[in-house]
């Protein structure tokens, strides 16, 4: 199972999870889940690296942080 592959199968059917069971869910869950699947993204924020030679950058998006994530939680 290659990395990221969990993540693409909830941003793939997440939504649709929803539609079915939102009302099963807790507010926290659908936080958490979010946070996980946006996590890395630079539309959150990140840092840039430049090299101080040839001025090639390049930029990292913040982490989630979330306990639900499987770059940087405990799941």
């Amino acid at each position: 199972m290659g990395k990221g592959i969990l993540r693409q199968i909830f941003i793939d059917h997440w939504d649709d999870f929803v539609k079915l069971y939102g009302h099963k869910i807790r507010k926290n869950v659908l936080s958490e889940v979010k946070k996980m699947m946006h996590c890395g993204s630079i539309a959150n924020g990140y840092i840039e690296y430049k090299c101080p030679d040839c001025e090639n950058s390049k930029k990292i998006g913040f982490r989630c942080r979330s306990r639900f994530c499987t770059s940087c939680g405990k799941v």
